[in-house]
């Protein structure tokens, strides 16, 4: 059970907080000169199959709507015949065409493919309606019919003459989102799936986080999503942009380049220049035109219909789902019943950091569920050719050069052998969760949140400080409306966080905050879990936001982002986490975070009016911290996080010397609450 440690406190007061992090397997640290990395201490089978064989294929669903599927299968091995199958769907692109070249990139890149068909499987990755060489619109981002089509392709797969009948699924981001919307239509089939980086609840982490509409994600996404299902061709971008390689080789020729049209005005994009002229001057039946001209109804989510929708039940551009539809809707329920495996993986600075442990929490003890959570932003673990999904810095932060996506997918690897091939191989035998603990390196947990965790309450204090005592008087704070929490550009929430050099940090750059800083840790100390902050505040205006970075103070002053949370005050009352499944969810979501609803019910306008003095309670994006001996543990507040999120419309028009001033009533109910991970062999009560 979880509860304020007060002998961890009691030791605060004399600036000996030590928490190092009692370990289930490979507890302490590495020395310096090695890493220990779970990714690749374990063995795997040697490959068997030297080469491959690739077909592409229009796979029909339900509707009679085709979708572009490209399937690789072992070849020069052991005369096997079937194989299970390991299927990516996703919005884009399956695979790639350079126009100038005809050279072809799959999406999954060729060290996967030969990996994964070595060891005897098939790989089939297969675009979504609304995208690349696929027919159909996408009637709405996320819609109910991503799960129907994904049962689709499922069931498509297990009666091939190539399938053993038994399926997984991987991707990333969206392609996470597809793995838990099919596996909640629950195919036959379907026996394990490893979704990375994607969301539980949509609405409170990427659209509204805190009720707040975070711009910078979206505006990003929507652009980039409406012009890869258009096929442009843009070879020169910073991201390289091209057209998806067509199914249907329509003039039998041995060439796939020249069924794309021609672009005749020279601007990227070919649905703009009238009926679709070809490179060989012959005719065509145009299929690959007219599956990308449907795309043109696509229901992109862009900022624009975001902001029209504000609330998690709006019903979202014209149509009558809500946010609630998109995500989670029934999946979580409809998936802890399936049987089907479920491999989280998450990064610490990613924008879906409290979704993927959240899906792994819930999901525990009902249908197999693990979790591996490292220090990534919205990429991947290193890998030097990953164009898309980059590690960001935290690695090289850490001095670990080894958690590689080549051992990730050795992990993958064990993972399907054990629930699509059923071999014993060991890898039930380690605990569920793996997390990267920054400052310490790689260990196993048997649960999340850590059962052992000291729910340890830090007080602000009206010199700036954090105490052990509920502080007195109030702290004041002038609004700066430019306050950013960018580091070089980038944040979580721009994407720009997983190619960037730079460790997330507070500098003078980043605008005026309220701060309140703790004493010189006297040893190291591990905060593991969700971080929560409670605030007594009030404000000169009736209106306002609250953003709470969690800090690391070095001795010589630099202050490096541990994590953050962010809330819209009207949303300040609480409801049961359970809420957001709404009634009748048969599973029990966890963890039990402050939730606020976020309905057009739950909005309360003019909070700060007549000088109300507001119970603002949020947590932080999970995260994984040692704070070094000698280091202080820092609470920042500040009122906008420009230009990442909208500021709050009531306060648009603002010029800086109207600027509110928030009042912060010290006491009981203003703190910092840590999760602190005692140290091995330490007491408790």
């Amino acid at each position: 059970m979880m509860r304020v440690a007060h002998a961890v406190r009691a030791l605060l007061c004399s600036s000996l907080l030590v928490a190092g992090g009692s370990a289930v397997t490979k507890a302490q640290a590495a020395p310096e000169d090695s890493f220990y990395n779970p990714l690749a201490e374990h063995a795997i089978p040697r490959p068997l199959y030297t080469s491959y064989q690739r077909q592409a294929f229009y796979v029909p669903m339900e509707d009679g709507t085709r979708l572009a599927a490209t399937v690789y299968t072992p070849a020069q091995g052991p005369d096997r015949g079937r194989f299970p199958a390991i299927l990516w769907y996703m919005p884009g692109h399956r695979e790639s065409i350079d126009l100038d070249t005809g050279e072809i990139v799959s999406a999954f890149s060729t060290a996967e493919i030969a990996f994964y068909t070595s060891h005897g499987y098939a790989l089939v990755a297969a675009e979504m309606r609304g995208s690349g060489a696929s027919f159909g619109q996408r009637e709405l981002d996320r819609g109910p019919q991503v799960g129907r089509d994904g049962k689709a392709l499922i069931d498509w797969i297990a009666g091939q003459p190539w399938s053993s009948g038994a399926v997984g699924m991987v991707g990333r981001s969206y392609q996470g989102f597809s793995q838990y919307a099919t596996a909640a239509e629950r195919p036959t089939a379907l026996k394990a799936i490893f979704p990375e980086i994607a969301g539980f609840d949509d609405y409170t982490s990427m659209f509204y986080p805190g009720g707040i509409l975070v711009e910078a994600l979206s505006a990003s996404a929507s652009a980039s999503i409406a012009r890869d299902d258009q096929n442009h061709y843009a070879p020169t971008e910073k991201r390289r942009r091209l057209p998806s390689v067509p199914v249907i080789d329509e003039d039998g020729d041995g060439e796939l380049v020249d069924e794309i049209p021609l672009d005749q005005d020279g601007d990227g994009a070919f649905l703009d220049d009238g009926p679709p002229l070809y490179a060989d001057g012959q005719e065509r039946s145009d299929l690959y035109y007219l599956a990308t001209r449907e795309h043109l109804a696509n229901a992109n989510l862009t900022v624009e219909k975001l902001a029209a929708a504000p609330y998690r039940d709006s019903a979202i551009d014209d149509t009558p789902y809500s946010y609630v539809d998109i995500d989670p809707a029934d999946r979580v329920a409809r998936i802890a019943s399936s049987g089907i495996a479920v491999y989280h993986r998450g990064g610490w600075f990613d924008y879906h950091a409290r979704d993927t442990v959240m899906w792994h929490a819930t999901l525990a003890g009902h249908t197999p569920s693990h979790l591996l959570m490292a220090p990534t932003a919205h990429g991947g673990l290193l890998n030097k050719t990953l164009a898309d999904y980059r590690s960001g810095p935290y690695f090289s932060f850490f001095n670990d050069s080894w958690s590689s996506e080549q051992g990730l997918n050795r992990e993958k690897l064990r993972f399907f052998d054990h629930y699509l091939r059923g071999i014993d191989n060991g890898f039930a035998d380690n605990p569920p969760v793996l997390l990267y603990v920054m400052g310490q390196g790689w260990r196993y947990e048997h649960e999340w949140p850590l059962a052992r965790q000291a729910l340890t309450a830090f007080y602000f204090q009206a010199d700036g400080s954090l105490g052990v005592s509920p502080g007195q008087g109030v702290s004041r704070y002038r609004v700066d409306f430019n306050a950013d929490s960018r580091t070089d550009g980038a944040n979580r929430w721009n994407y720009r966080l997983a190619s960037s050099h730079s460790v997330m940090q507070a500098a003078a750059a980043n605008g005026q905050r309220l701060s309140y800083t703790g004493p010189v840790l006297a040893a190291a100390t591990e905060v593991t879990g969700h971080p929560v902050v409670h605030l007594q505040l009030s404000s000169s205006h009736p209106e306002g936001d609250v953003y709470v970075y969690l800090e690391d103070v070095a001795p010589d002053g630099r202050v490096l982002l541990v994590t953050e949370g962010q809330l819209r005050a009207n949303y300040a009352g609480l409801k049961p986490v359970q809420a957001m499944l709404g009634p009748g969810a048969r599973v029990a979501v966890r963890p039990a975070l402050p939730w606020h609803g976020y309905g057009a019910d739950d909005y309360q306008p003019a909070p700060f009016a007549d000088g109300r003095v507001v119970n603002i309670v949020l947590d932080l994006m999970p995260t994984a911290w040692v704070f070094k001996a000698g280091h202080r543990i820092r609470l920042s507040v500040t009122a906008a996080d420009h230009p990442s999120f909208a500021r709050h419309p009531a306060l648009g028009g603002l010029s800086a010397d109207q600027a509110p001033e928030y009042r912060v009533q010290l006491g009981e109910g203003s703190k910092l609450v840590l999760p602190v991970i005692p140290a091995p062999n330490s007491s408790q009560q």
